[in-house]
């Protein structure tokens, strides 16, 4: 009963999508308005928002905020939790009449890995991905109803039409490509059992932060649209859109964070990024929303980059909508980890097809009234940003090509072929360097123009402090390969000029005084969260690099008692117990980790056998040292009677998880900032 109920309100969710659409259309609104009422007077249909026509906004000069602005938005909310809680409810009680649940779960799998198995088959990923989207919806109708005070209503009620048809769309997708309320004729007596790959926390975790992500980009979407509609690609948009973007950002980089750990810590060679097509799938948005967030600062700044900031609104969810695509069609087959059910997303493409094609139109059709009015110089800091926001959008290009080339040469050639990390490093690098050159110059610009002496001075420490660094480790490693050296200096670089401009802000400001305490809040949140992602972003390439160069493997057969060295630490191999988890069978080993003799802590790698699917894993376990990781993972007896055991010692490692960490600090601090400084309506001001 439950799932019929939730199967309901997917359908009203469909059809007050469709009605949110059409209300706020303000075309068909208009004209209601003046059938209803010829003779001049405002009588409204009940359910339907007050507000005047042209004529009497141009009166009175302000336009009447809507009464029942939340209504929809609330309702389409409501909706889609209850359908949200019926679909948890048929994977918590192991309800097998529904094939979604099924196919992914059985009655033996965990509580917690049956709530997040709702998340990933393709009917509860779109429903997730609706539930997130009327959050959106809802969140942007607050908004934009304290806004109205002082912005085109026309604006708001054409965003809000364009979120309600969006949120129609994926909700018809949703019953057409894999209706999770389905029920079979004949249910089964238990489940197939979920994917072991899937049956991980932190994929449970990923879900939420990708999804909100995602329908963060498609209010994105609908604010650009809306800003073309009404020619207002202008500051105050770009004002309206800025907590939209670094909320997108910030769940984005979370969901990528959260997979590359995920990848570290379960595969058996310690690496953290496959360039496959579901982590690609991931990344694809997020470069476009950094690129976004860079025009977007210049837009609202100086009016400038209209035309490329309206088409990295559109572009960065057109993105993030056919990566999902990818990953949840049949194309690249076999996908273990999303190709859950055989489904080959027909209405995804469909919707993406026409959404995108109309929204380019749109744009097209838009573009050539939106002039930038004053020009920037060379030699500036719009001329940086720009340039970076460009080299992120090329990255992203590579990325797309690289994931969609094997599927194009299979249709040649009909032969399968894989795109490997050669490809993509070998390309990247001619475009990651210069964009991470730029990336520290840019904060030290002037805005408009600057002058080429000027910036030699501001720059001067960076540049020596980040030569001296790449001098030591040439020399200590004098055979090093450049790629990793170029990486360490480049990283050195970035981290030293943010460090240098913050210095310079602080203390030798002529405009700050002598309070430090002022001068740090005359810097403002946008310039601390923009400083501290910067650092992040440098301490995570020097920690790449630095593992890559530094790093020792140790493959060899062990027997109980025998010690493994890798870098400082120190390795007793105690043997292997056969235990018992909740659906599975494991082989765990234990080593005892020693670092100068002393004993520090105990790892326990498994190889774990689940029989529901009849799938064996390796689950790799990690030290993580203030020297660096320590993985270790086991294999199977080797022909000598010894336990194979792989050992990689990975130093600045932890150097990865910070910066990713601090860019995320940076980004939340500025989220957080903004909202409590909404609440006071108090302003700092931003540099």
């Amino acid at each position: 009963m439950l799932a019929e109920l939730g199967h309901f309100a997917l359908l009203l969710m469909v059809v007050t999508g469709i009605g949110q659409a059409v209300l706020f259309s303000p075309l068909w609104l208009h004209s209601s308005l003046r059938m209803l009422s010829p003779q001049g007077t405002k009588a409204t249909p009940a359910g339907t928002p007050d507000f005047p026509d042209d004529e009497t906004a141009d009166h009175v000069g302000t336009v009447a905020k809507p009464s029942n602005l939340y209504l929809l938005p609330t309702t389409i909310l409501l909706l889609g939790l209850l359908a949200e809680a019926a679909l948890l409810n048929a994977f918590i009680v192991s309800d097998f009449t529904l094939p979604i649940v099924s196919d992914v779960s059985h009655s033996s799998t965990p509580l917690l890995y049956r709530i997040g198995a709702a998340f990933t088959p393709d009917g509860g990923a779109m429903l997730l991905w609706l539930v997130a989207l009327s959050l959106i919806n809802l969140l942007m109708a607050f908004q934009l109803h304290k806004d109205r005070e002082t912005s085109d209503d026309r604006f708001g009620r054409n965003a809000l039409s364009i979120l309600g048809l969006l949120i129609a769309i994926l909700g018809v997708v949703t019953l057409i490509d894999a209706d999770p309320f389905l029920r079979a004729s004949v249910a089964p007596l238990d489940g197939r059992g979920m994917s072991p790959q899937s049956q991980d926390l932190l994929k449970v975790l990923r879900e939420p932060f990708l999804y909100l992500g995602l329908a963060g980009l498609a209010g994105i979407f609908a604010l650009t649209l809306a800003g073309l509609l009404e020619h207002k690609i202008d500051r105050q948009f770009a004002e309206t859109m800025r907590s939209w973007t670094i909320a997108s950002w910030v769940c984005l980089g979370t969901a990528i964070a959260i997979n590359a750990y995920r990848s570290y810590s379960e595969q058996a060679w310690g690496g953290w990024w496959y360039w496959d097509t579901s982590e690609n799938s991931l990344l694809l948005p997020w470069l476009l929303t950094t690129a976004l967030l860079h025009c977007r600062a210049v837009l609202e700044k100086t009016a400038t980059l209209r035309g490329w900031t309206a088409f990295l609104g559109i572009t960065a969810l057109a993105v993030g909508w056919f990566g999902m695509y990818l990953t949840r069609s049949d194309l690249f087959a076999p996908l273990p980890e999303t190709q859950l059910l055989p489904s080959d997303s027909t209405g995804l493409l469909i919707g993406f097809c026409i959404v995108f094609g109309l929204a380019y139109y749109l744009f097209w059709r838009s573009v050539d009234q939106m002039g930038d009015g004053r020009s920037f110089e060379v030699i500036s800091r719009e001329s940086a940003m720009f340039l970076n926001s460009v080299m992120l959008s090329l990255i992203g290009a590579v990325v797309l090509i690289g994931t969609i080339y094997p599927l194009v040469l299979k249709w040649i050639t009909g032969e399968p072929i894989t795109v490997g990390a050669p490809f993509y490093v070998d390309v990247l690098i001619p475009i990651v360097l210069p964009m991470l050159f730029l990336m520290a110059f840019a904060p030290a610009l002037r805005w408009r123009q600057d002058e080429i002496w000027m910036i030699g001075r501001r720059m001067k420490l960076a540049a020596i402090l980040s030569l001296i660094t790449v001098l030591f480790v040439s020399i200590r490693f004098i055979d090093l390969s450049p790629a990793p050296l170029i990486g360490i200096g480049l990283a050195g670089w970035v981290l030293t000029a943010s460090l240098s401009d913050l210095w310079a802000r602080l203390w030798r400001h002529p405009e700050h005084g002598e309070s430090k305490y002022r001068n740090l809040q005359l810097l403002g949140p946008r310039y601390v969260s923009m400083t501290l992602a910067h650092i992040g972003l440098a301490v995570l390439i020097a920690g790449g690099s630095a593992s890559s160069i530094w790093e020792e493997q140790v493959v060899i057969s062990a027997r109980a008692g025998q010690s493994i060295q890798a870098g400082p630490y120190n390795l007793q191999y105690e043997g292997v117990s056969l235990l018992a988890g909740e659906n599975y069978a494991t082989r765990q080993a234990t080593f005892i980790l020693y670092r100068h003799s002393l004993p520090v802590a105990e790892l326990f790698p498994e190889i774990r056998y689940y029989p529901i699917r009849g799938v064996e894993t390796r689950e790799a376990d990690i030290w993580h040292g203030r020297d660096g990781d320590l993985h270790v993972s086991i294999g199977d007896r080797d022909d000598d009677g010894g336990r194979v055991v792989t050992v990689h010692y990975l130093p600045m490692m932890p150097w990865v998880w910070g910066g990713m960490l601090l860019m995320l600090i940076g980004g939340c601090f500025s989220i957080l900032t903004r909202v409590i400084l909404r609440l006071k309506k108090f302003g700092v001001p931003a540099s």
